[in-house]
């Protein structure tokens, strides 16, 4: 049997457990077993990536090639799970919602929360792929990308794949938008997306280190490692943040650790070159 997979004989004892937690203490601390069980022992819970999928992660995520391969594994699977919780919207001259659109899609949201192993962005079922930048009636500007509280995430393909063919200029629309929809996530306070999900210690911590950041670009007294754009508001400080500390982790940290420190506990991982890429407590 692999050795990443508990023995049957072992499993014994959990499920009996579970079965005298649910009678004996209700659902709440039921629940909070099985998801610690799910953490414990993620590949018991994952699907099997389609092998069509595999290769554009080897080839567009330097995230997942730096994995071990259990981690590896759990990444794959993980995909494949977002791509089936998912609906995947063509729109204008976009024909077809290809496999490399999908992956591409769901890796930036893995990528991003590899830390949270429950975390599926389950508040956006829908997800429209533009071939360029569109027309949003909502702000009526055009976008490259925007998430709405009402369960949708819109991407421009040709945006989204110029984030992946340079991996260090600390642009990338996928990694972007998907910080927003983490932090409507949050804003929304959800029961069962935020279960131990953006500590709000570490969260509170990067924000006001945030702060202090957006007021000095603001100033303009000195050149910044982060893009104008990133000033316009916390949130988007915190999505330019998030393309920042994964493209350029060393020269983030260099650049301010304490705001890159903060960043590393919110998404439980540190970056930088020759650390290995491992979920934090």
């Amino acid at each position: 049997m692999d050795q990443d997979h508990p023995a049957v004989i072992d499993m014994i004892p959990i499920v009996v457990f579970l079965l005298m937690i649910l009678l004996m203490g209700g659902l709440k601390p039921f629940l909070d077993l099985m998801r610690y069980i799910r953490t414990r022992y993620p590949l018991l819970f994952l699907p099997e990536i389609s092998p069509a999928y595999r290769q554009y992660l080897s080839r567009h995520f330097p995230f997942y090639n730096r994995l071990s391969n259990k981690g590896k594994r759990i990444f794959e699977g993980r995909v494949q799970k977002f791509i089936n919780k998912k609906e995947f919207i063509r729109r204008d001259s976009i024909h077809e919602v290809t496999d490399e659109m999908k992956v591409l899609i769901a890796g930036s949201a893995i990528q991003l929360t590899f830390g949270y192993p429950d975390m599926y962005f389950d508040r956006f079922v829908t997800i429209f792929i533009y071939p360029d930048e569109y027309y949003s009636r909502l702000s009526g500007a055009y976008h490259k990308g925007e998430v709405n509280a009402a369960g949708v995430i819109v991407l421009s393909w040709k945006s989204l794949k110029e984030g992946f063919e340079d991996q260090a200029d600390g642009i990338h629309l996928g990694l972007h938008e998907m910080a927003h929809a983490l932090r409507v996530i949050k804003k929304l306070d959800d029961e069962e997306e935020s279960y131990q999900f953006f500590d709000s210690k570490k969260m509170q911590a990067f924000d006001l280190e945030a702060y202090r950041e957006i007021a000095k670009m603001t100033e303009g007294e000195e050149p910044s490692l982060f893009r104008d754009y990133g000033a316009t508001s916390i949130e988007e400080f915190f999505s330019v943040s998030v393309e920042v500390f994964f493209e350029k982790p060393d020269a983030f940290f260099a650049y301010n650790p304490i705001l890159y420190s903060a960043l590393a506990g919110v998404m439980k991982m540190d970056l930088r070159t020759g650390q290995k890429i491992t979920v934090m407590d």
